[in-house]
C-alpha cells in the first residue's frame, strides 16, 4: 500500500512540474484560443510583445560583383557569402 501511495504522489509531483495552461486570448469569433501556454497567460498569437527568436543573424555578403562593387545580397551563411559567391 505504501508503494502505491508513493508512486501516485511522485506522479502528481512530476505532472505538476510540467504545468501548462490554455491561452486566455480570444479568437475573432470570440471563442477562447485553444493554444497551450507554458509561461504567462497568452500564446504567441495574442501576446503583443512576442518576438520570434532568430536562429542566426543576417549579414550583408562580403563578395565582390563582376563590376568590382560590393555585393548587396543578405546571407545567414557562416562564411559571410551569399548563394552567388559561395563556392560549393
Amino acid at each position: 500500500m505504501k508503494k502505491l501511495t508513493l508512486t501516485i504522489s511522485s506522479l502528481l509531483i512530476v505532472m505538476s512540474s510540467y504545468s501548462q495552461i490554455q491561452c486566455s486570448g480570444l479568437t475573432k469569433s470570440n471563442d477562447q484560443c485553444k493554444n497551450i501556454v507554458k509561461q504567462g497567460n497568452l500564446c504567441y498569437l495574442h501576446d503583443l510583445n512576442y518576438t520570434k527568436p532568430s536562429e542566426t543573424e543576417t549579414k550583408i555578403c562580403s563578395g565582390i560583383t563582376k563590376s568590382k562593387n560590393k555585393c548587396k545580397n543578405k546571407t545567414k551563411n557562416k562564411s559571410g557569402l551569399c548563394h552567388n559567391h559561395k563556392k560549393d
